[in-house]
C-alpha cells in the first residue's frame, strides 16, 4: 500500500504541523521514538550533517511504516541531490537558498515525475514501499505525496519570495533566520523589526500563492508569535537540543530530590 504523506495533507487542509531536525542521531530507531511522540515530520539535515545515503535509506525505510514523514534537507539544489535523495525514500525535501524563479522552476523539474516536471523514474521506492502498481499510479501517487519546501533564507529569495512561490509543486516554505539575518548585516538579531518584517513578507507571499509559510525556531515564545501571524510550518529546534534540554531538566528534579 502506497504511503501517504498526513503532514501534506494537513497542510491542504489548512493546519499547523511540527516537526524537528535530526542532525545527530543515526540510527534507524530514532524514527519510531519520534513518531510515537507526536510530531507530524522531521527534517534529517544532510546540509550540515554527515548523513550518507545508506544511512538515509536505513532512516527512510523505518518512516516509511510510520505516520511520519521524514524529510531530508539536500546540500544544494543541482538534480542529481534532489532527485537521488527521493529515491531513498524521503518523504520530501527541504531545499536551501532558494533565491530566484530559475532555481525553483529547476526544483519542481527535478521532484516530480510527467506531467509536472522531469524527475527521471525509478518505482524500486523505498518511500512508496516497494509497491506493485502500475507506471500511472506510482507517479501520480509521487507527485501527489511528495513535500516540497523551499527554504527562502536571504535577501534576495524575500524579493523574490512571489515568484518563486508561484510555481505549482512548491508545498511549503522554511526560513532559515540566522541566514537571512546574516544575509541583512544582522546576524543574529531574531527582534530585530528588518528581520521580522521579512518573514511577514514571506508569509503574504505564502498565502498569495497558496503555500505553507513556514520556519525554523527554536523558543516556545517565537512559535507562539509566529504560528499567531500565520507560520503553519513549524520545524522546532533539533535532536541534539531536545535531548540536552530534556536532560538539564530530568538532573534539576533528580537534584532537588537528593538535596532534600
Amino acid at each position: 500500500m502506497l504511503k501517504e504523506n498526513l503532514t501534506k495533507q494537513r497542510l491542504n487542509r489548512g493546519e499547523v504541523v511540527y516537526g524537528t531536525m535530526v542532525r545527530m542521531i543515526r540510527t534507524p530507531e530514532v524514527i519510531p521514538v519520534l513518531a510515537t511522540a507526536g510530531w507530524d515530520y522531521i527534517v534529517v539535515d544532510t546540509e550540515h550533517c554527515a548523513y550518507n545515503s545508506e544511512t538515509l535509506k536505513d532512516l527512510a525505510l523505518a518512516a516509511s511504516y510510520e505516520p511520519l514523514s521524514m524529510l531530508v534537507r539536500v546540500p544544494d539544489k543541482h538534480y542529481h541531490q534532489l532527485a537521488q535523495t527521493l529515491d531513498f525514500g524521503a518523504n520530501g525535501l527541504v531545499i536551501p537558498r532558494v533565491e530566484t524563479e530559475e532555481q525553483a522552476s529547476l526544483i519542481v523539474e527535478s521532484t516530480k515525475y510527467f506531467p509536472m516536471g522531469q524527475r527521471g523514474a525509478s518505482k524500486t521506492s523505498v518511500g512508496a514501499r516497494f509497491p506493485d502498481c502500475g507506471t500511472m499510479e506510482y507517479l501520480e501517487w509521487a507527485n501527489r505525496e511528495t513535500l516540497i519546501v523551499v527554504q527562502i533564507e536571504s535577501e534576495m529569495g524575500v524579493e523574490n519570495a512571489d515568484k518563486i512561490l508561484a510555481f505549482d509543486g512548491i508545498d511549503a516554505v522554511m526560513i532559515g533566520p540566522f541566514d537571512l539575518s546574516q544575509s541583512m548585516g544582522i546576524p543574529g538579531e531574531m527582534d530585530n523589526p528588518r528581520l521580522q518584517d521579512a518573514f511577514s513578507r514571506v508569509i503574504e507571499a505564502c498565502q498569495k500563492n497558496g503555500v505553507a509559510p513556514g520556519i525554523h525556531l527554536q523558543s516556545y515564545e517565537a512559535v507562539e508569535r509566529w504560528v499567531g501571524e500565520g507560520m503553519r510550518f513549524i520545524t522546532f529546534q533539533y535532536d541534539m537540543s531536545l535531548l540536552r534540554d530534556r536532560s538539564i531538566e530530568a538532573l534539576e528534579r533528580l537534584r532537588r530530590i537528593s538535596s532534600r
